[in-house]
């Protein structure tokens, strides 16, 4: 009663109103299978789960936007959210988003890509290195022909534990490990495209406890994506336009958040 007596006493209307907006405000997120960028005034989803790239209408990426930017959704905005919600795009929580969202409005995007190993001259003989990147590499080709792109990822969140235990490796060390990654591949009956070659890299860094990255930018104007891996915001074995050039659109397992 005495609570009660003092909130209707001292609480003012505006305070009220606000207190009720905070209450019922929902917020929304991306699904966790679900990633997206902005490259010039389009925006990118991925829906890892049906190893699936679309291009939104401008209507569903105002909607998605507003999501990753804990902006309000008006009124018009309710039957394009409902859609989202029910193809699984998004889902309430009771927090803000708080992953960074890359966004290239201007950029120019980057020349077609014809990614080979990253070789160079360092010989390597057959180790258990090698061998130990070989089982990466056919894990990882079996889990994205068999399983799937989401449960590919997952591969990766569950290969990182305690994220403050991990640390930057020296330069050496990361091309070190690119030239046994590059044996293995040499060794596997298929080509190796870049996302397998990136996954097997980052796999085997997390063992290392090493803070490294995959890292996937897409552009249109034309299409095109790519997987790389990045360690302390540098490419590791690749160009460095890349990451400037197009919109990242996922980086796991140390996703980026909001400043």
């Amino acid at each position: 009663m005495v609570l009660s007596h003092l909130l209707r006493k001292y609480v003012t209307e505006p305070i009220k109103r606000f207190l009720k907006y905070q209450i019922k405000m929902i917020y929304y997120s991306l699904s966790p299978h679900i990633y997206i960028t902005q490259f010039r005034d389009q925006v990118i989803v991925l829906d890892t789960k049906k190893d699936k790239y679309t291009i939104c209408s401008s209507v569903f990426a105002d909607v998605l936007l507003k999501v990753v930017h804990n902006q309000e959704l008006e009124e018009s905005d309710q039957n394009y959210l409902n859609i989202l919600l029910s193809e699984r795009i998004v889902h309430p929580q009771k927090i803000p988003y708080s992953f960074y969202t890359d966004c290239k409005s201007e950029s120019a995007g980057v020349s077609n890509i014809d990614w080979r190993l990253p070789l160079n001259e360092e010989k390597l003989p057959l180790s258990f290195s090698v061998l130990n990147a070989l089982r990466h590499l056919i894990k990882v080709n079996f889990y994205i022909k068999f399983l799937g792109f989401y449960q590919t990822i997952l591969l990766i969140k569950k290969a990182s534990k305690k994220k403050s235990d991990y640390f930057i490796p020296s330069e050496a060390d990361l091309k070190h490990l690119a030239n046994i990654v590059n044996k293995a591949c040499l060794i596997y009956p298929s080509r190796t495209k870049c996302l397998e070659w990136a996954i097997t890299y980052v796999l085997m860094a997390l063992q290392k406890r090493w803070k490294c990255n995959l890292e996937i930018g897409v552009q249109n104007y034309p299409f095109m994506a790519h997987a790389w891996v990045e360690c302390d915001a540098k490419v590791v074995m690749d160009s460095q336009e890349i990451r400037e050039g197009l919109g990242i659109i996922l980086n796991e397992p140390f996703r980026k958040e909001k400043v």
